[in-house]
């Protein structure tokens, strides 16, 4: 079998034999969701209470010490499996808590914290195995609610409207380095680099030189601020890169009680066109005044 095969079959035997797993991918059949239209991106908004656990994850140095990191080997589900990849440096896991049908976490397989570095080869090769499928990556305040131990994860492709959007906008060539070309994307409510290449170490020699350049403003944080999708296409593997100014909007809150603010704390997906609710009463009020204000604090870059 090839890696997609393996983790389709690891989805199924995982699904028929973790109850936690056979729930939460059921559950997924119940999900709502609502549909708006920004410019050539759709984006929707899906109402997924399981999800709080990451939209209101603590990310601060002191309550990741405190807790047991969730992707270590010892502190997996009982029962939990993997595929391993690139020669067991990393794990491929069924995701126990899914935002879609087909959800999978990546680990390395060493407790190592989240910095992507010369790791962006690693998840061009993984893309370019996995096709279908988005591999993404969320820097240590941009999403990752375990910026303690480096993961990827990867969903299909056909669940991110942000490919179709990139599509219909033809971004604008701005850079090139051997077989990848860098270009930027315009009249999008989020700011996106994109990398078409043909080869992993093209891809990362223009990755490398574009994202030192976000921001970095905190004593936490090790890494500068983005998000990073890719996925494969005919040609090789085309990356989307979105900085981020910052991790959550201003009127972020993890307070179940507090009906001014949102819990939205947007990675990769949302920022990709799936922007994921944990809580009925910002579901139910959600607009496109608010997406764009989510978008505008967290996901667009003055030029």
């Amino acid at each position: 079998m090839n890696l997609l095969q393996k983790i389709e079959s690891l989805r199924e035997q995982q699904i028929a034999s973790i109850a936690l797993m056979r729930d939460n991918y059921r559950a997924l059949n119940n999900i709502e969701h609502r549909d708006f239209h920004l410019g050539p991106m759709k984006v929707r908004a899906i109402y997924n209470p399981a999800r709080v656990f990451s939209s209101a994850a603590k990310v601060d140095a002191a309550s990741i010490a405190a807790r047991p990191c969730f992707l270590c080997t010892q502190n997996r589900l009982e029962g939990q499996r993997s595929v391993p990849f690139l020669d067991g440096r990393y794990d491929i896991l069924v995701n126990p808590y899914p935002i879609f049908d087909h959800h999978y976490v990546i680990a390395a397989h060493s407790h190592v914290r989240q910095k992507i570095g010369r790791r962006i080869t690693d998840m061009w090769l993984l893309a370019s195995e996995l096709e279908g499928y988005t591999v993404f990556y969320n820097g240590p305040r941009c999403g990752a609610s375990a910026p303690d131990h480096m993961h990827f994860q990867a969903v299909a492709s056909t669940e991110l409207s942000l490919w179709n959007a990139l599509d219909a906008t033809s971004p604008e060539p701005v850079g090139q380095t051997g077989n990848a070309v860098m270009s930027k994307a315009n009249g999008l409510p989020i700011s996106v680099f994109v990398i078409d290449s043909t080869t992993a170490e093209d891809a990362y020699k223009l990755a490398n030189l574009l994202y030192p350049t976000f921001p970095i403003d905190s004593n936490e944080e090790w890494e500068p601020r983005f998000n990073m999708l890719a996925t494969s296409t005919e040609q090789g593997v085309r990356i989307a890169v979105i900085p981020r100014p910052r991790h959550r909007p201003s009127f972020y809150t993890y307070d179940p009680t507090d009906e001014k603010g949102m819990t939205v704390s947007p990675a990769s997906i949302d920022a990709a066109g799936v922007l994921v609710l944990p809580r009925r009463i910002d579901f139910n009020r959600l607009d496109e005044k608010t997406i764009l204000s989510i978008y505008n604090e967290t996901c667009v870059m003055p030029c």
